[in-house]
């Protein structure tokens, strides 16, 4: 017999009252040696060399769509066959109506897919599927429990090519003490939905919850053990939901896709620039433009700031988008590289349709709008301003740059300003109508332009 701890899964011979790992109190329930022996493989493969491994050509499982583009482009191309999939993200971002979504996108095709919900019932799932419009004739099934048993059984009974688990913190399993969502219920569970997915070659989904600091909530282990982890994030108060992929084991984690929230529920963004510059055709004074790089995807994005006398002692500062801590380095630097000050000033700044980044290629159109909304002058709407700056204002190059300007070009961007230490041959080339403008500090920039005298 052995005991085990409800909160961290630390485990030991005897029980003990604290845990030593964790520090819990009367955290500690019996397990049978039974339940923690690992169940051996009679069959023994003898090591390959990389030859062997070469001239065998071990091929990944097939791979098929999940009927929206941009959840295949974060998967790597598509859903490959024996995957364990791990999504997570806040409480009602979406992550049930994206999987519904899934599931009916892939039973489309033919498959047979489980919907297994451990947090609605069997009316529940389908007042949803309503409520988005989905098409009841796919072979899509439905199954309201939290036992782990039944969820293995349906599998073996309808044999399906996809299940979909919402959520794994809700499910326990018989003759295990722990209590759903635990740390060894999770541990135990992950382990055992792995080997389904591998010995079945099925694609399974597990919904994991989120700890309020946003990290995915259970152990660590649950993370390492499935192929791919997704994170859906967004406001709940904005549509604009961004599917970003944290680990993948058959395709690139720089990958990010663009989704919105809609009445019929998640739908694809196929043009993001257009996307977020459909509401600004006039232009602004505090408004600057530039293209914002999220994996191998580039978008032309606004930045917004406000700059207001206070009335307060201490002067107000909120950033929707980007870091805090950002923008405070960012007034500094201006201040110390232009006479403006902005001690008696409540500065406001926001990242145009929700979305949140920590790319540094966007201190310079920062910059420029934090100046253009303190001295009230209009930017022009023609210009993208890339750039990140350092401590002492010089403007260094950013990465991506060629498709930064032909996502400016295709969007019928005039002039795009970046930092002149870009190699000379780089800013000599023709662009086709986009003129490329260089500068080497940020009160060149601002003087240059005309913001500032």
């Amino acid at each position: 017999m052995n005991y085990c701890c409800s909160n961290c899964g630390y485990s030991t011979p005897r029980w003990l009252g604290k845990c030593p790992q964790c520090g819990e109190w009367n955290s500690f329930l019996p397990v049978s040696r039974e339940e923690t022996k690992k169940e051996r493989s009679s069959s023994y493969s003898p090591p390959l060399s990389l030859a062997e491994v070469k001239e065998k050509k071990f091929q990944l499982g097939d791979r098929f769509s999940t009927s929206l583009k941009e959840v295949d482009r974060v998967l790597g191309g598509g859903l490959v066959e024996g995957s364990l999939i791990l999504l997570s993200g806040d409480p009602g971002i979406g992550k049930s109506t994206l999987l519904l979504k899934i599931a009916e996108g892939i039973a489309r095709e033919g498959k047979k897919v489980l919907y297994a919900s451990s947090e609605e019932s069997l009316y529940q799932v389908y007042l949803r599927a309503e409520r988005l419009g989905l098409d009841c004739n796919p072979p899509l099934f439905l199954l309201s429990t939290n036992s782990f048993e039944e969820i293995r059984e349906g599998i073996s009974s309808l044999q399906p090519q996809a299940v979909i688990v919402d959520s794994i913190q809700n499910l326990g399993r018989e003759n295990l003490e722990f209590l759903p969502g635990s740390v060894a219920t999770l541990r135990d569970l992950s382990s055992r939905f792995m080997e389904i997915a591998k010995k079945e070659n099925i694609v399974l989904f597990l919904v994991g919850h989120v700890t309020k600091e946003g990290a995915i909530a259970g152990p660590k282990a649950l993370e390492h053990l499935v192929d791919v982890v997704l994170y859906l994030e967004g406001d709940a108060n904005h549509p604009l939901r961004l599917l970003r992929s944290m680990k993948n084991r058959f395709g690139s984690t720089q990958e990010v896709g663009i989704l919105e929230m809609q009445e019929r529920g998640l739908v694809e963004v196929k043009d993001p620039s257009h996307y977020f510059m459909e509401e600004s055709k006039l232009a602004g004074i505090g408004t600057a433009r530039t293209v914002w790089a999220e994996g191998k995807r580039a978008m032309v994005v606004e930045i917004q700031s406000l700059v207001h006398p206070s009335y307060f002692d201490f002067p107000r500062r909120v950033s929707l988008g980007m870091d805090l801590n950002r923008l405070h380095l960012l007034l500094a630097i201006i201040e110390k590289n232009t006479r403006l000050r902005f001690s008696r000033q409540d500065v406001y700044l926001s990242m145009v349709g929700g979305i949140k980044t920590s790319e540094t290629a966007l201190d310079l159109p920062v910059c420029f709008s934090l100046v253009s909304s303190r001295l009230n002058r209009e930017i022009d709407k023609e210009t993208v301003y890339l750039g990140e700056v350092g401590l002492s204002g010089e403007i260094r190059p950013v990465p991506l740059l060629e498709q930064r300007i032909n996502e400016s070009a295709r969007m019928g961007i005039k002039r795009v300003v970046v930092s002149s230490y870009h190699s000379r041959d780089f800013l000599s080339e023709r662009w086709g109508e986009i003129a490329l403008v260089g500068y080497s500090n940020v009160r060149e920039a601002l003087e240059k332009e005309g913001l500032i005298g």
